[in-house]
């Protein structure tokens, strides 16, 4: 896996063509648009940034199909499990330290066709620190203030003209576009738009940014679950292996 940022994984710098925030309950008729759309961008990026906590799902089609699924805090914790071409692999991060649990297939496409893999690393996680080579990339798909990062860069540039709107998972939602791509929010039921990830009842909604590649892949990454305890344990010690002793 190539050293990326869950915001550009599977390829250089894209462009993010757009944000669905489900908000409040849908309009029945045109909102008011008291919002400018400027402002749309930079509700989804602090929706982001404001978070303790998030689940975070990457589903990324094309020639290097990828679904991640992690659940992660600023606290340092982190679960969940990636699934690509490769096979799948669990993750589980308790402050700089990552554990890795790669499945047969994943083994086989890293050893090669033919090759065993050794007993020791059957049913076993990998263990090490998150500067480790070959871990970095994947402690990286748990940075929230990285992919805080990653999205300001991307989406915050204007500026943004209203666009057309679209019904998303039921609801009416509000598109605007601009250089960087679009930012799509749902309404609140008044006819004004929502804030980011917040909906009418106060509980918090899904954000979903969709990203196209230049090499053929697009990346959808939803945002849902909003600070809520992360269930993060580590492995027994028996149940990993220390990649610093196989440097």
């Amino acid at each position: 896996m190539s050293r990326t940022h869950p915001l550009r994984y599977g390829g250089a710098a894209a462009a993010i063509l757009s944000v669905l925030l489900l908000g409040a309950s849908a309009c029945a008729g045109e909102p008011q648009r008291d919002t400018r759309p400027d402002e749309i961008s930079s509700e989804a990026v602090d929706g982001v940034r404001n978070a303790s906590s998030v689940r975070v799902r990457m589903e990324q089609t094309g020639p290097e199909a990828t679904d991640i699924d992690l659940t992660m805090d600023r606290g340092g914790r982190c679960a969940g499990r990636i699934t690509s071409v490769d096979g799948t692999a669990d993750i589980i991060k308790i402050g700089k330290t990552l554990w890795l649990k790669p499945d047969d297939r994943f083994w086989r496409t890293q050893l090669g066709d033919g090759a065993e893999l050794p007993r020791t690393f059957e049913n076993r996680y990998l263990r090490g620190g998150i500067e480790h080579e070959q871990l970095r990339d994947m402690a990286a798909l748990c940075d929230l203030d990285g992919i805080h990062r990653a999205l300001a860069e991307e989406v915050g540039k204007g500026p943004f003209v209203w666009a057309q709107p679209v019904t998303l998972e039921g609801e009416r939602a509000e598109t605007v576009s601009g250089r960087a791509g679009s930012v799509v929010i749902s309404t609140a039921g008044d006819g004004r738009t929502a804030g980011p990830g917040t909906s009418g009842s106060g509980t918090s909604g899904p954000v979903r940014f969709v990203q196209r590649n230049t090499d053929r892949n697009t990346v959808t990454t939803t945002f849902t679950d909003w600070n809520r305890p992360v269930t993060a344990k580590a492995p027994a010690p028996d149940a990993s292996i220390d990649l610093a002793r196989l440097s």
